[in-house]
């Protein structure tokens, strides 16, 4: 079953120098860069959560549980670069091998999420959700900025940016089963307390419902696809870059990977050969 789950969503082509490096700065300056982030996000978390009128219900809204998962993705990244510039340069590289490789697998998908929720959640809650921004205090001015705006310069600016990591086409499955999942909750929600998390959801207000599904459905796939021609392109246009600012640990993976959408049509050549 594992190797099924990896082959079906080609996580054998994870190579985990993406996660410590970048085309523009060196692993120091990436891992600092995080850590900030990383600090800003866990200080808001706690801020955010004792700040909640209803503390218990915070975990019902997408918006925190992707701010979870940002933060978690910046202190695992932290911790991952941490361990790795403790290491000698002589043994960074023998050491991103060892280990089991599901960790990286569990990272690359997670990333998958973070940077399309990072861009998917402030569109949704700016265009549809914020429309009583006129009355907000300023504790709601920090906690909707901090969420639903920073989340994406952090989630999605920098690290597109600044990562090397690449998407696949067939992790937005995963990314679209995350929400998914989450969409069930709402009705377990809903049935458990009679109300939506989010006024959108509400199938009450008869066909726009569907509409609202649809549209998020459909949202979601389509971001997902510009971030991943812009992580390949980016990671096309940047690759004499890498290859400076990064050395021998690039060039070990250098021409295994250029051209992502080129290994992917010729994998499946090769299926449909069988």
């Amino acid at each position: 079953m594992p190797s099924f789950f990896v082959r079906a969503l080609k996580l054998n082509r994870f190579q985990p120098n993406r996660i410590v490096t970048s085309h523009l700065v060196s692993p120091m300056t990436l891992a600092i860069v995080r850590g900030i982030e990383f600090l800003y996000t866990f200080v808001t978390s706690i801020i955010v959560w004792a700040t909640t009128k209803a503390a218990v219900d915070y975990f019902q809204y997408f918006t925190h549980l992707s701010y979870f998962g940002l933060m978690a993705y910046l202190f695992a990244s932290t911790v991952w670069s941490t361990l790795y510039l403790r290491r000698p340069e002589s043994e960074r590289a023998k050491w991103l091998r060892s280990g089991s490789p599901w960790w990286g697998y569990t990272h690359w998908l997670f990333y998958s999420t973070v940077v399309t929720y990072a861009v998917v959640i402030p569109i949704v809650f700016w265009s549809y959700l914020a429309w009583d921004r006129a009355s907000w205090t300023r504790m709601e001015y920090f906690r909707n900025i901090s969420v639903h705006a920073l989340n994406g310069v952090f989630g999605a600016v920098v690290e597109l940016i600044l990562n090397r990591h690449f998407l696949l086409p067939v992790h937005s499955l995963f990314v679209a089963a995350v929400m998914i999942l989450y969409m069930l909750m709402t009705f377990l929600v809903f049935a458990g307390q009679g109300t939506w998390v989010y006024p959108f959801l509400d199938w009450s207000q008869g066909p726009i419902a569907a509409a609202y599904y649809f549209i998020v459905a459909a949202g979601l796939f389509v971001i997902y696809f510009i971030l991943y021609f812009l992580h390949k392109y980016r990671n096309k246009w940047l690759a004499k870059r890498s290859i400076k600012v990064n050395g021998d640990l690039d060039k070990e993976y250098e021409g295994r990977d250029q051209d992502d959408e080129k290994e992917m049509e010729e994998g499946e050549g090769s299926e449909n050969a069988v």
